[in-house]
């Protein structure tokens, strides 16, 4: 994966080491849909456990599952995003990137209770 158009601080002497640290270093804009995107996230996935991983935050849904973020210049990705059922499918299709991606980009609006639809769904699939 290459490097995030859009990184954090430049003053930061090293690479975040949590889902907070990672969003907080992104300017005004791209920030504050990360910290939406993270509280989506969240929500979906209550008490999930929080890593960087792949220099990107995850939120985990079991030992080595979890749904994966980043911030980029025009957009916020959302990683690993596998085929879901139908429905849900359909609405994430005019985001799909690639088989496995998703992207929202920063100027339109951003639909954060998909995202939380999609946690959720990744989330069940992954907890049996």
């Amino acid at each position: 994966m290459s490097e995030p158009e859009t990184t954090p601080d430049a003053k930061a002497t090293s690479a975040p080491t949590t889902v907070d640290a990672y969003v907080q270093g992104f300017p005004d804009g791209p920030r504050q849909v990360l910290e939406q995107v993270a509280a989506a996230l969240r929500r979906a996935v209550p008490g999930g456990e929080e890593k960087i991983r792949y220099g990107m935050p995850a939120i985990m849904f079991a030992d080595r599952y979890g749904i994966h973020f980043a911030g980029w210049k025009k957009h916020v990705g959302l990683y690993p995003i596998g085929e879901l059922e139908p429905d849900l499918e359909a609405e994430v299709a005019p985001h799909r990137a690639k088989k496995d991606t998703v992207q929202f980009f920063y100027k339109d609006p951003v639909p954060y209770d998909l995202i939380e639809r999609v946690a959720r769904a990744l989330a069940a699939r992954h907890s049996g």
